[in-house]
């Protein structure tokens, strides 16, 4: 790719942005408002994006191309006390979700010429949709967590951003109200405000030098990666076309049945368990009757990448009316979906496997491993910072534990795609005079709805008591 200097738009509201709607997400004294469907248009002039245009037509209309990559964060907000009271005070546990896509120029009589496309090869022409922020399923139902019923409120809405490349902003304002027992201070009041950035090739971040924010807030990434912003405005008028194969029967082949287990994470006498590089079948035949039997292959380049985190938790003593956690692992599962495309024919032409009307996947580089958490930056957050932060696995007694998954590719009948059933087992020595002793072992199953959408299924009671899943 030629070298070019890059200019880009930095006008005031450059771009028709979709605020997105409002959401109140939670009752009670501290309440939680996020918002959806906040975005980029579909459609835009490319003066808006790039300034100064790199072609003399900057009114050229670009549109919503083929290109896209989904995008969830795990959000932290948490609060703490003072004094004796120096403990998890407020905490609120949030998704934010995008989308990020590229534009292209739109075709017609007014399209670019091929001088045209070839000068904008060279520009990055990325935007953002589908901004949300809500809360986020926990594996205790306690979200926001609110240690001594205190009012107050965090609220986020989203703005275009517009210095440099085009990009959205999420701000905040949080409010909390002075807490006393008895006439201690339990919790001061306060009333702050900042902003997170998001930008058009997957990235979350804190608006830099917001300190306030750097020590409240923590970002862990769960589905979708950074990547880079690839241009395709010349890829029109391309021989070859993908038509759908509608398949009665499958039979499939080269099944890895293996992956690679991954060493055991340790934390204070537990050990955690997972796997890597668990994959599908490479290559599946299509049988229809009186028909010559079709092979297709996992299209690696067509997959959508994808990720479910896992919360396992295993509750410990009660007090009074007050269950304490004494297990608990965060997990992430991430998988790559693909389809099942055939070769293509002289004229370019391919083939997708369908069944039923669901397009036929498999799942690709399967991992699940402990969750690596989003932490403070201990320059920016200062000495205590790590108090703030959440560790991946708790074991509050220090009792010897294991947790072990075990991945097995199966086909099931009555459901599409191949699907990949994950076991686990669990052992807890207990602590004496503490914690009980435990084993329990279940089942998962990776595979996809009637819509071709991944879904994690959980096949028994101990999988549903013990297992949240976030997606």
């Amino acid at each position: 790719m030629t070298e070019v200097a890059i200019a880009l738009n930095t006008t005031a509201n450059m771009i028709g942005f979709a605020q997105g709607q409002a959401k109140g997400l939670t009752d009670g004294v501290f309440q939680v408002s996020g918002f959806s469907n906040a975005g980029f248009p579909t459609e835009v002039p490319l003066n808006q994006l790039i300034s100064p245009a790199p072609i003399a037509d900057g009114q050229l209309v670009m549109v919503r191309g083929g290109q896209s990559r989904q995008h969830v964060y795990w959000l932290r907000y948490l609060r703490r006390g003072i004094g004796v009271t120096d403990k998890k005070r407020v905490c609120v546990e949030l998704l934010v979700r995008f989308t990020t896509f590229d534009y292209v120029p739109k075709d017609g009589d007014d399209g670019p010429t091929a001088q045209e496309r070839a000068v904008l090869r060279d520009y990055p022409c990325w935007g953002i949709t589908d901004l949300s922020v809500s809360l986020m399923p926990t594996g205790r139902g306690r979200n926001p967590f609110n240690k001594f019923n205190e009012s107050g409120s965090l609220t986020f809405d989203a703005a275009v951003a517009n210095d440099g490349m085009p990009h959205l902003r999420i701000n905040y304002r949080v409010q909390h109200q002075a807490k006393n027992l008895l006439g201690a201070p339990l919790g001061l009041s306060h009333n702050d405000a900042g902003a997170f950035l998001v930008h058009s090739n997957g990235s979350f971040e804190i608006n830099h030098g917001e300190g306030r924010t750097d020590k409240h807030f923590r970002i862990t990434p769960l589905s979708g990666s950074v990547h880079q912003r690839p241009t395709r405005v010349d890829q029109v008028g391309q021989a070859g076309t993908t038509t759908v194969l509608n398949a009665q029967r499958i039979e499939l082949g080269g099944i890895d049945h293996g992956g690679r287990m991954l060493d055991p994470h340790e934390h204070r006498g537990m050990q955690v368990i997972g796997f890597e590089r668990m994959n599908g079948p490479n290559t599946i035949t299509v049988l229809n009757n009186g028909q010559q039997p079709v092979v297709a292959s996992a299209a690696a380049a067509d997959g959508h990448e994808a990720a479910l985190r896992l919360e396992y938790v295993r509750d410990g003593a009660v007090l009074g009316r007050k269950v304490r956690t004494k297990i608990r692992a965060l997990l992430l599962l991430r998988f790559t979906l693909v389809p099942y495309l055939t070769a293509p024919d002289d004229q370019g032409n391919r083939q997708i496997v369908y069944v039923n009307g669901v397009r036929y996947t498999a799942f690709r580089d399967v991992s699940l491993r402990v969750l690596e958490v989003g932490r403070g930056e201990a320059a920016v957050v200062g000495e205590k910072g790590e108090r703030y932060d959440v560790d991946a696995v708790k074991n509050r007694h220090h009792e010897e534990s294991t947790l072990f998954f075990g991945p097995y590719v199966e086909e099931v009948e009555g459901q599409v795609g191949v699907q990949l059933r994950i076991d686990w087992a669990a052992e807890h020595a207990g602590a004496e005079g503490r914690s009980r002793s435990h084993r329990n072992k279940g089942q998962f199953r990776l595979g996809v709805n009637q819509s071709g959408s991944p879904v994690l299924r959980l096949l028994d009671a101990d999988s549903n008591k013990y297992f949240t899943v976030t997606g």
